[in-house]
């Protein structure tokens, strides 16, 4: 068996990932699908996918997301004639030693709530389940009627300081860790984000990453003076019509579980709730 460590995830071995997937949902009857488009993370000099193959063979992968020093975020998969011999332990133990300079403190397993396999594992660990995340999708464009009161325009790479100030404040993101994630971001030639001015004033903020498999909306946040006045709808109205116009893909999200105010302004803007993941978080001994 053969471990690796990649800090760039390169088309051929994207290819046997999702070839992995596939065989995961044919045997187990459960859709994943890992991120492996960018990376994102605070320290892009360290490796963030891990991978296990026999011969020529992936036989199983481990994908994080770190994009600030709080936690790890971990994804999965093993292939089905490989399982419940220590390999996903060796490639989990491979990134945790990578990332223990840093002392983050946490874990979160990333799973598919249908994934009843997933959750004994995670809870064999010493995880706990934490919240729940809907991937939506848009299946009818239903804009409604918004103010039109906010100008909105991409943003620019000076104005990370800015983009920072209003995740810190909306998000309640310490603001070393959004200018980082921002930072890293904006030096992307496929993300997109977007400032929203009200009356000269930056208010809101939106992005869009686009790869080869969907436009994902991501980031969308008012400042807590100016929610409650429709600036949160008439910011995802113009990010679905970047979107749309930048790529022909699918247009995807993300929102908790906890947010339904969110929830329920995505659906009622054409999106559906297509996939849960549930987050099961463990402390790392440091």
């Amino acid at each position: 068996m053969k471990i690796t460590s990649h800090t760039q995830v390169e088309p051929r071995l994207a290819k046997d990932i999702r070839a992995l997937e596939s065989k995961l949902k044919t045997h187990d009857g459960i859709d994943s699908e890992m991120y492996i488009a960018d990376n994102l993370n605070f320290d892009t000099t360290l490796p963030w996918v891990f991978t296990m193959h026999k011969d020529e063979e992936l036989i199983a992968a481990v994908v994080s997301f770190i994009p600030a020093k709080k936690e790890i975020e971990l994804m999965a998969v093993t292939h089905p004639d490989y399982r419940r011999k220590g390999y996903f332990s060796m490639l989990e133990n491979r990134l945790c030693e990578t990332w223990e300079k840093h002392k983050i403190p946490s874990l979160l397993y990333v799973l598919n709530e249908d994934s009843e396999t997933g959750k004994a594992v995670a809870q064999r660990r010493g995880a706990s389940y934490q919240y729940t995340e809907y991937l939506m999708e848009l299946r009818g464009q239903n804009f409604l009627e918004v103010n039109g009161k906010l100008e909105i325009m991409k943003a620019k790479a000076d104005q990370v300081d800015t983009l920072a100030n209003i995740q810190e404040r909306a998000f309640g993101l310490p603001g070393e860790d959004a200018r980082t994630f921002i930072s890293a971001a904006l030096k992307k030639s496929n993300h997109h984000m977007f400032l929203s001015y009200y009356q000269g004033s930056p208010i809101g903020m939106g992005a869009i990453a686009v790869d080869e498999e969907a436009s994902s909306i991501y980031g969308v946040c008012v400042l807590p003076e100016h929610q409650g006045f429709g600036y949160g709808k008439e910011i995802m109205v113009h990010l679905i019509k970047e979107a749309t116009r930048l790529s022909n893909k699918k247009v995807t999200l993300e929102v908790d579980s906890k947010n339904e105010r969110a929830y329920q302004m995505y659906r009622k803007l054409g999106f559906v709730a297509t996939k849960s993941t549930g987050y099961y978080q463990k402390a790392l001994q440091q």
